[in-house]
C-alpha cells in the first residue's frame, strides 16, 4: 500500500522481505521444522510494532489495523502451536 500511495520503494522493499520470510516461516512449519514457528513469532511481532503505534496515533483500516489484527492472530496460532 505504501508503494502504491506513495511510491515508496523502501515499503516495497520491506514488505517484499517479510512477506517472504513469513513465507519460508510457512514452509519450515510444514516441514515439522521448529524454527519456522519461531522465524513466524518474530516476524509478526517485529510488524505489530511497526503498524501497533500508527494505529494508536491514527486509526485506519488499511494497512495499520489489517497488519496488528492479522499479526496477533499469527503469534496466538503460532505459540500455540510452539508449545504443544
Amino acid at each position: 500500500m505504501g508503494y502504491v500511495k506513495a511510491q515508496s520503494k523502501a515499503s516495497l522493499i520491506a514488505g517484499g522481505i517479510t512477506g517472504g520470510l513469513l513465507l519460508l516461516s510457512a514452509f519450515l512449519i510444514a516441514q515439522g521444522i521448529t524454527a519456522g514457528a519461531i522465524l513466524g513469532i518474530v516476524v509478526s511481532l517485529l510488524l505489530i510494532g511497526q503498524f501497533g503505534p500508527s494505529l494508536l496515533k491514527k486509526f485506519k483500516v488499511m494497512p495499520n489495523l489489517l497488519v496488528v489484527v492479522l499479526g496477533l492472530i499469527t503469534v496466538g496460532v503460532l505459540a500455540l502451536s510452539f508449545f504443544q
